[in-house]
């Protein structure tokens, strides 16, 4: 068992009360700053953003979808540090004024829950029930995390960096919320410890005052209130390795930790039911995928019987999302229209989902129904 101080867990508790304001049991209240997001539970927090809010390339603090495993400990940031030990020459422990000392980096990258679609699963898997919208594309500042390891000296041993919350559990028995990966992907100049959001200090609910960000991977690779980092020899085999975030393996009953984040896209405009006079009718939306690079987007405005390019718009980098935009001649009736996106490795949105246990990657064809008149 991983061992960290539990970060300031009565502060934590406290803080939550405050911000929430009642009992998770009453009548939902808008969060602080949140007030257009869904609320699909309150202990902890989870927010999920309208798929009509993604209107901007860099999604906002107040439009971003939040996803919290436990609670929010305190909002220290004066007296924050990161430990870092395990296979390393020197355990040391560094404070945010430490880390700003290093080189500073910036990335553009999408951040999607794992869980992202869930609600859509047939049948049912347990969890949060996100829809669509558990996922934003983020500007992050802060420094390369293999430079952060470096300062403690990384030794030959070492395969693995545990990456430990500071989120508060529910019991003095439950474990920490603290998931690994692989000292390659950790050095991976494009992961960061990151300080700002959007050019901002990152703000106390999406993990700052420092959180990872794992590019390309799941959210759930992106710690937050990043803690603790330790050096290992093999993965961790912490709960939320071993049996969350896991999928079946392909022929077989074992499992398998998520891979990447796969290939998908989103239909931001028009929207669902919605309404389009006869004529040009501009279709957008953003594309997204893992490790490997978008290769193309199309679009149907016949429910699927024909495809045609869109086209990209905007800027982008290598693991944000992409707007693309397709103009299409309406005639009037009901339409039925589809985004499909793929990626250099050769996947494909799929048009059906194959069920799995906790409902995860769910990436299916987004189809919106809309009247034209």
């Amino acid at each position: 068992m991983l061992c960290r101080r539990r970060f300031l867990v009565a502060t934590g508790a406290a803080g939550v009360t405050a911000l929430l304001g009642r009992p998770a049991g009453a009548q939902a209240p808008a969060v602080p700053g949140k007030e257009a997001l869904i609320v699909r539970s309150l202990r902890p927090v989870n927010l999920e953003t309208p798929i009509d809010r993604l209107t901007t390339y860099l999604t906002g603090p107040d439009v971003l979808f939040v996803r919290n495993n436990y609670d929010a400990p305190g909002a220290d940031a004066e007296h924050w540090t990161i430990r870092v030990d395990g296979e390393v020459d020197r355990s040391m422990r560094l404070e945010l004024e430490d880390l700003r000392r290093l080189p500073t980096v910036r990335v553009d990258a999408v951040l999607e829950c794992a869980g992202n679609g869930r609600a859509l699963q047939r049948p049912r898997a347990p969890g949060i029930q996100w829809e669509r919208g558990a996922v934003g594309n983020v500007r992050w500042t802060g420094v390369r995390l293999a430079d952060v390891l470096d300062t403690a000296g990384v030794r030959p041993g070492a395969r693995h960096v545990v990456l430990d919350g500071a989120d508060v559990p529910p019991t003095d028995q439950a474990p920490d919320f603290a998931r690994s990966i692989p000292l390659d992907k950790a050095r991976d100049p494009r992961t960061i410890v990151a300080l700002e959001m959007n050019g901002a200090p990152i703000p106390h609910l999406h993990g700052g005052p420092a959180r990872v960000v794992v590019p390309g991977w799941t959210a759930a690779a992106s710690v937050k209130w990043i803690a603790q980092l330790t050096l290992a020899p093999q993965e961790f085999d912490g709960p939320f390795m071993r049996r969350a975030f896991r999928v079946p393996a392909p022929g077989g009953r074992a499992t398998v930790a998520l891979p990447a984040l796969d290939v998908k896209s989103v239909v931001v405009a028009p929207r669902e039911g919605g309404r389009r006079r006869a004529g040009l009718v501009e279709v957008s939306g953003w594309a997204w995928a893992g490790e490997a690079e978008l290769t193309g987007l199309d679009v149907s405005t016949d429910g699927g019987r024909t495809w045609s390019a869109a086209t990209w718009d905007g800027t982008w980098e290598r693991y944000s999302w992409r707007r693309w935009r397709y103009v299409w001649a309406a005639a009037p009736g009901r339409a039925r229209l589809m985004a499909r996106a793929a990626d250099a490795d050769g996947q494909v949105q799929p048009a059906v989902h194959v069920a799995n246990p906790l409902g995860y990657r769910w990436n299916v064809i987004h189809t919106v129904d809309i009247d034209v008149v």
